[in-house]
């Protein structure tokens, strides 16, 4: 749940920083990174350690499952006697 927390609200921060910088013509929503340059730093900024971040979960999350998984054994196939 927490990677799909993680990636929706990543989503939803480049979302906001693209109409940041593009802006949108059919709702007459200017650009703010013409006024406001620090804040479009600070997002793309903020941006980048939140996917960094991402990254890093989704390989502890694979090393934990690794380790889990690997003290089982595989199951063993029964041969079925009645064929």
């Amino acid at each position: 749940i927490i990677a799909y927390l993680m990636t929706t609200s990543g989503s939803a921060a480049m979302e906001v920083l693209y109409l940041a910088y593009k802006g949108d013509r059919v709702v007459s929503w200017s650009t703010a990174c013409d006024s406001y340059g620090e804040f479009c730093g600070k997002a793309k900024v903020s941006l980048l350690f939140h996917f960094m971040s991402l990254l890093c979960f989704i390989v502890l999350s694979g090393a934990s499952a690794y380790r889990v998984f690997s003290k089982f054994e595989a199951p063993k196939e029964v041969a079925d006697e009645n064929m």
